[in-house]
């Protein structure tokens, strides 16, 4: 699914920025421009990285 129409950024292309550290929309833009056209992406790229974050805390929390 696209998340950001303006730059045709996937879904997959912002869950593997916050996989491998993006953690902000200032980072996610810079690395993919998501949310430098229009702005509508913003409240979904947020939730995404939110999402995949709480993952990774919750394996985090896990294995330990």
């Amino acid at each position: 699914m696209y998340i950001c129409l303006c730059n045709a950024v996937t879904e997959g292309a912002v869950r593997e920025c916050a996989q491998n550290g993006v953690c902000s929309l200032e980072h996610l833009a810079a690395e993919l421009g998501v949310g430098a056209g229009c702005g509508r992406c913003r409240d979904c790229a947020r939730e995404v990285l939110r999402d995949v974050h709480g993952e990774q805390t919750a394996l985090s929390a896990a294995a330990a």
